[in-house]
């Protein structure tokens, strides 16, 4: 696999993936476009986003042949108080796999492994959503270190009481090392080697599911942050963490892993490359 080269994720890299008989893919989706008040979707962003959520899971389903096509929808949690987008992301993509599957007089239930009572599934807590909530999907843990957050404000300052564009971009680019350290918050390598486990687990959930279900296709819809895509394709492709690479609203990317296989491909802006897992360790 050649190396890639991956300057931004848009919207548009969001296509339904070619899953073959016993493989697996996994969108990893940045969340909706929110109100950052409340932390909510904003009304138009899940409108745009059924829309387009729809076209993808029509496109899908046309590809089937004789195997059906399983689904798992997965979240990020959130900090309490901040709201529920991530969540809300995935509920979107959720209910537009449904409306497709009724169209085609299919019950979801068979096909949706949230809604199936054929399988253990824990729905999201805060909320009591069909949704399976996943802490390594978190945004930045830094506000579990509010010295760090405090220092980062003082010298980069604030937008809507919170960090500042700068600030962010300071914290991503790891410019504040030495306090970072000093005060023992999370860094962006650490959000990549989260990121990385949370991947890992949902391989290893891919493996079992396939050793159970011979022949099935397996999509699984990861909801996220920038903070967590754009540190993974950098870390993938050898882009330096002081370069920006943006993540649109509702943009994502597809990690594939072919049948009988646990090596995982990253793919966007029509480039692939081998996503490896360092200390995410599969025997875990």
């Amino acid at each position: 696999m050649r190396e890639a080269s991956i300057s931004k994720i848009e919207r548009s890299d969001l296509v339904a993936p070619a899953i073959d008989p016993g493989a697996t893919a996994i969108i990893l989706q940045r969340h909706e476009d929110y109100d950052r008040a409340h932390g909510s979707v904003l009304p138009y962003s899940a409108a745009e986003a059924f829309n387009t959520n729809t076209i993808l899971f029509e496109t899908l389903a046309d590809h089937e042949q004789d195997n059906a096509t399983m689904m798992l929808f997965v979240a990020s949690d959130s900090r309490r108080g901040q709201g529920y987008r991530s969540l809300e992301t995935a509920q979107v993509a959720q209910d537009a796999a449904a409306q497709v599957l009724q169209a085609r007089g299919i019950n979801p239930s068979d096909r949706i492994i949230n809604l199936s009572d054929a399988f253990i599934m824990h729905s999201a807590s805060a909320t009591k959503q069909a949704i399976r909530s996943m802490a390594n999907l978190r945004e930045p843990r830094i506000f579990e270190t509010p010295a760090y957050v405090e220092y980062l404000k003082e010298k980069y300052g604030t937008r809507d009481n919170g960090l500042s564009q700068a600030a962010w971009a300071a914290h991503e680019a790891d410019q504040e090392k030495d306090v970072r350290e000093a005060l023992d918050a999370e860094s962006v390598y650490d959000i990549v080697d989260r990121t990385k486990l949370s991947i890992a687990y949902l391989v290893r959930y891919a493996s079992w599911f396939h050793a159970k279900n011979p022949g099935k296709r397996l999509l699984i819809w990861a909801a996220t942050h920038y903070d967590t895509i754009s540190p993974l394709v950098k870390d993938a492709t050898g882009t330096a963490f002081t370069e920006r690479v943006p993540v649109d609203y509702g943009a994502g990317v597809i990690l594939t892993i072919p049948t009988d296989s646990r090596e995982v491909t990253l793919q966007a802006q029509n480039q692939a490359v081998v996503l490896g897992l360092g200390k995410a360790s599969l025997d875990r």
